[in-house]
């Protein structure tokens, strides 16, 4: 039984299917594909997390290939900029903008302020060190204020110095001193997209699943997982209870504790609810005024926006508004905790503060000609100091008290895994399944990971 219909339980369903068993899927919302999905309304489409993908691991990029044919996946390079003081600044951040573009100025003091960094701190100390800790050492005081101060700030919803640097050292690549040759394929940064966003994969798994017999069950709310020493028992919203051998769970970590039955010791319900998640909103404007940023993503850390960052869809996939759509296409995140106020916004509460934003962006008058809202409440799992020690304490318990009860991909085991890695989590509990000796949990481990160059 695999509780979830994201990449996670998506991968581990097409795996378990390959060694002729029959899963059954259990999904809370009305679709499949989780964060990874694409919601659409008309001609409308609208990637809520801005999905690359990107994957050191043949294995998924030979099921990714297998899914959609050639001609659907386009190749997308990749274009990212952060917004400060006017500027947009190419991130990764590059030496020769920083001390340029800005100003001799100011490129000088966060010149001196790195180099004084470098030489007068300490190495943090990997696990431990703070965001705060790791940013100043790794950009110096100056640049790690102008650029990643304020914006982790606005999308973890936390002081820098309270949240741990373990994800940083994967998703922030450090200042790149010599310019990329745009002429040179080994220098470039490319990855692969689908058509019509990330959900066209997802819906093709499930299509896949299906042919063999196996359909997601959507609007199906796993309430109780029980345990009676022999088997499974899951027990849903509506009251409905099916068992089976083993359950695959990429429900939160959190929920996956609360709902055992019988109920875990209490240090671990104790560790389990100081998990917590961040929630995203994603805003889909499209706008009358074409508004050309040639960008992916743009990051915009100053206190004149509420936006965390702007996706341009154009910059994604063309596919994804309406074929004759000649305006600009933007999609505003806004980071929020699950209840607070802009969480609990209504629509029209939501409309005023992209407007806001959009005047802050340049435009004087915007003019609306479509605007789709989706709420993502289990978007990013937070990283504070007790987060790690906790995982590991659930992590431990579950693996003497219960070897097949199987956590899988991001939320499932409480990690800031891009999709890619939430597949190999899935991919390595199916194999463990089967007696395979792998290790689900060190996936996606290594430090110093980054996801660039050409994606073929």
């Amino acid at each position: 039984m695999i509780v979830g219909a994201g990449p996670a339980g998506l991968t581990a369903a097409l795996k378990l299917v390959e060694r002729g068993a029959t899963p059954r899927i259990f999904e809370a919302t009305n679709h499949v594909g989780g964060l990874a999905r694409t919601p659409t309304d008309g001609e409308w489409r609208i990637d809520p997390g801005g999905h690359r993908f990107f994957t050191q691991s043949e294995e998924i990029l030979d099921l990714w290939k297998s899914l959609l044919p050639p001609d659907e996946w386009i190749s997308v390079p990749r274009r990212s900029a952060m917004l400060v003081d006017g500027h947009f600044v190419r991130y990764p951040l590059v030496g020769r903008d920083l001390l340029t573009q800005m100003g001799i100025a100011k490129g000088m003091r966060g010149a001196g302020s790195l180099l004084w960094s470098r030489l007068w701190h300490d190495v943090p100390t990997p696990g431990t060190a703070s965001f705060r800790e790791w940013g100043t050492h790794e950009f110096g005081r100056h640049w790690y204020r102008k650029f990643f101060d304020g914006y982790v700030r606005k999308t973890w919803l936390a002081d820098p110095a309270e949240i741990a640097s373990d994800w940083a050292n994967q998703r922030i690549k450090p200042i790149t001193w010599r310019t990329p040759r745009a002429d040179d394929p080994a220098e470039q940064d490319v990855f692969r997209y689908p058509r019509f966003g990330p959900g066209q994969l997802w819906e093709a798994a499930a299509a896949r699943l299906a042919e063999s017999g196996t359909i997601p069950n959507l609007h199906s709310q796993v309430c109780a997982v029980r345990y009676d020493g022999r088997g499974w028992t899951l027990e849903l919203h509506d009251g409905q209870t099916v068992s089976g051998d083993a359950v695959f769970s990429s429900m939160p970590l959190r929920l996956l504790v609360e709902t055992l039955d019988p109920a875990p010791p209490r240090h671990i319900r104790a560790v389990a609810a100081a998990l917590r998640h961040r929630a995203v909103i994603t805003v889909a404007v499209a706008l009358r005024q074409q508004y050309d940023m040639p960008y992916n993503w743009v990051y915009t850390p100053g206190s004149e926006f509420r936006v965390g960052r702007i996706q341009n869809y154009g910059h994604w996939s063309r596919a994804l508004a309406p074929h004759d759509w000649k305006g600009s296409y933007l999609g505003l995140e806004y980071f929020t905790l699950p209840d607070e106020d802009t969480w609990v916004a209504s629509d029209a509460g939501l409309g005023a503060i992209v407007e806001q934003d959009l005047r802050a962006l340049g435009f004087d008058d915007p003019v609306i000609d479509h605007l789709m809202i989706v709420r993502s409440r289990f978007a990013y799992p937070v990283y504070d100091p007790t987060r790690e020690r906790n995982v590991a304490r659930i992590r431990d318990y579950l693996r003497q008290s219960h070897p097949t009860l199987h956590p899988i991909g991001r939320n499932g085991m409480h990690r800031y895994d891009n999709q890619d890695h939430a597949m190999l989590s899935a991919m390595h509990s199916v194999d463990r399944y089967f007696g395979a000796e792998v290790d689900p949990w060190r996936v996606n481990t290594e430090r110093g990971h980054h996801e660039t160059g050409v994606q073929k």
